[in-house]
């Protein structure tokens, strides 16, 4: 991952000149995507989400972006999104071609393209390299995906495989990373465990998957 005082290629924005850390907290300062509407609760549940909510610190956040190693071949998408923290960060601190946020939350998607408003405002990100979409998982568009993560910790065992079910058909998938293990499945293999801060508790395990 680029630290923000290394020179980028020609053609592209200079990194910001604060810490990356900062940075993400200067963006996000003032908005909490902790606490929804009821009626935007409702909505998620409906559609068989969970309007529970945790994030990683951005510390962690970037940790998490070093070890992918995402290059401008890759397309990265964060399943269940909220704030878009993540693919935000991925926008602004990695060489990936395009970052892509998927949040059934009516709210959290609000409050994900105001921090990126705020972000390509301050010229930290272009605005073609990070898409934040308010939709389905379900349907969440895979096609072109190389890397999945998700904060998934809230998602039921069905669901889950459900998105697993549907990214082994990835034809271009080459990590999916899950605060939740999978059960076995033919189609992936746990390659490694990262601990990593996140808003509720120190050191929680993410699994990394690897397609087979």
């Amino acid at each position: 991952m680029p630290r923000a005082d290394r020179p980028r290629p020609s053609g592209e924005r200079s990194a910001p000149p604060d810490a990356p850390a900062a940075v993400l907290r200067q963006l996000y300062r003032g908005i909490d995507a902790f606490d929804i509407s009821r009626a935007d609760a409702r909505a998620v549940k409906r559609s068989r989400g969970s309007a529970t909510y945790g994030e990683l610190q951005p510390t962690a956040t970037l940790k998490l972006l070093e070890h992918l190693q995402l290059g401008r071949r890759d397309v990265f998408v964060d399943l269940g999104s909220g704030a878009g923290k993540v693919p935000i960060a991925a926008g602004i601190f990695t060489k990936v071609g395009r970052a892509r946020g998927i949040e059934l939350s009516h709210e959290r998607h609000l409050l994900a393209c105001e921090a990126r408003a705020r972000a390509v405002a301050r010229r930290h990100l272009p605005r073609r390299k990070c898409e934040l979409i308010h939709g389905d998982l379900r349907r969440a568009p895979f096609d072109d995906a190389t890397v999945v993560y998700t904060c998934s910790t809230a998602f039921s065992t069905p669901f889950l495989m459900g998105i697993a079910r549907r990214l082994a058909r990835a034809p271009k998938l080459r990590c999916f990373a899950s605060f939740r293990d999978l059960d076995p499945h033919p189609r992936f293999e746990l390659v490694e465990t990262l601990r990593l801060d996140v808003s509720w508790r120190r050191r929680a395990c993410l699994y990394i998957y690897r397609p087979r």
